[in-house]
């Protein structure tokens, strides 16, 4: 089967004095905004108590009756996932790119939950070996120890899911040195890269992941679909492809697993 490669560029966000941005599923537009806000992506009202967290940095912090939040007291060096939790509301992250983007406002959209949504997983995991260069993306951020060089999670797909389009929706990922994150800038290693991780769904690779950022999608073929039965979804961490003595996994980190149909 052809491998399908689905990269979602990273795009630095330019933050403007007196603007905000708004993040809606990893695409930005800006627009005049006073504070940050969480509101409704369908009806544009805020969303009381929504849990605003920016785990690698242990901050927590709930929205008021209008969706309003504040983050005081985070100082933030590197590209860093902040994530947005509601009951009946589909799990969103997104990656804060230095301490800019906290002295600007932002408004950010969450869209309701659907039946056929599948939750995979919403906390931080981190793939890899725990060894890793000062100048790789993001090391200065992690936090966690890793799982191991891969994850896998077994779930139920019901028998409409074969009729649906349905993808794996990747929160956000920081970490991956891959070539292509080196030349973009996403790391400062010199003179070492390594392979981009991988996505299997029932065994068969249907995707890979070469840079960081938020929102990423895979398509799942439906001919992979087990209808009414268990399926599984495995990642794994890429290799450092350089000359070495031992195999060297990059350490990532990733956030908000799930599966949408369309």
């Amino acid at each position: 089967m052809k491998k399908l490669i689905y990269i979602l560029t990273f795009i630095g966000l330019i933050f403007t004095p007196a603007m905000a941005t708004t993040f809606t599923g990893g695409v930005s537009k800006v627009g005049q905004q006073e504070s940050n806000q969480v509101i409704d992506a369908t009806t544009g009202q805020g969303v009381e108590f929504a849990r605003v967290t920016i785990p690698q940095k242990n901050f927590r912090t709930y929205t008021d009756a209008n969706g309003n939040f504040e983050i005081e007291h985070v100082q933030i060096t590197q590209p860093t996932i902040m994530n947005i939790e509601k009951e009946g509301y589909r799990p969103f992250s997104l990656t804060i790119n230095n301490g800019e983007s906290l002295n600007n406002p932002m408004k950010i959209e969450i869209a309701k939950s659907e039946a056929a949504d599948i939750a995979l997983d919403s906390q931080i995991l981190h793939l890899g070996d725990d060894t890793f260069s000062k100048n790789s993306a993001n090391a200065g951020e992690f936090r966690l120890k890793s799982i191991g060089p891969y994850y896998s999670k077994d779930f139920i797909m019901t028998d409409n899911a074969k009729r649906s389009t349905n993808y794996l929706v990747i929160g956000s990922i920081v970490g991956l040195d891959t070539k292509l994150a080196k030349s973009m800038g996403q790391n400062r290693i010199k003179t070492a890269y390594s392979s981009p991780a991988e996505v299997y769904f029932n065994g068969k690779m249907i995707g890979q992941l070469h840079v960081n950022g938020d929102g990423q999608r895979i398509k799942i073929p439906s001919s992979l679909i087990n209808a009414n039965g268990k399926n599984q979804i495995t990642i794994k961490t890429g290799q450092n492809l350089m000359p070495s003595d031992h195999i060297d996994y990059d350490d990532i980190e990733i956030m908000n697993l799930s599966i949408l149909s369309e």
